[in-house]
């Protein structure tokens, strides 16, 4: 479970860092979408969010390697079903994380997920209307600084909550597991 779980954490970090170093990206988004489908295979018997989350990944991955072909008007199109994607993705990761957690009984993260799965979507909705509305704007440049800020706090958030479900949560059960297994070997 916690391999998994880190799996999801360090594949979403890739998608979410773009460090370049002379336009090469040392952090490939793809490799970040097909790490967080692997840990979200791993996971699918906990919840079947988890199974939707990994084939949303691969169609991110997919998508990701489309994007370098795609140019002019279909680029915004283009990025439009990314977008989509991705906060679907992101609800049904956040939703499996929620079962979890209330599987768990640990209703305090479980709620933790769902606020994060909320603020996510509803900021990407209000990103992307503005973005449409303000479009070519000289007051859009405040705003778009705003709503990037908050897009990344709300990642950073979603990054602790999965490092903590993984800390208080999967390592509790790996422990569980090999107490029961000693027990199993010492009957």
């Amino acid at each position: 479970m916690a391999t998994r779980l880190r799996q999801i954490f360090w594949g979403l970090l890739f998608v979410i860092l773009d460090i370049s170093f002379n336009g090469f990206d040392l952090l490939p988004d793809g490799i970040g979408y097909l790490l967080m489908a692997a840990g979200c295979y791993g996971l699918a018997s906990w919840s079947p969010k988890f199974l939707t989350t990994q084939t949303l990944c691969l169609i991110l991955a997919v998508l990701w390697l489309i994007h370098f072909a795609v140019h002019g008007s279909n680029a915004i199109l283009f990025s439009f079903v990314r977008q989509l994607i991705s906060c679907a993705m992101f609800w049904q990761l956040l939703g499996g994380i929620r079962e979890y957690a209330l599987s768990k009984e640990r209703p305090d993260l479980a709620r933790r997920a769902e606020n994060r799965r909320l603020a996510y979507v509803a900021i990407m909705v209000v990103t992307f209307l503005l973005t449409l509305a303000m479009e070519g704007s000289p007051d859009a440049n405040p705003l778009a600084l705003v709503l990037a800020f908050a897009i990344l706090m709300t990642l950073i958030m979603i990054l602790h909550l999965i490092h903590r479900v993984k800390r208080e949560l999967a390592i509790f059960e790996t422990g569980n597991q090999a107490v029961s297994n000693q027990g199993d070997l010492s009957s």
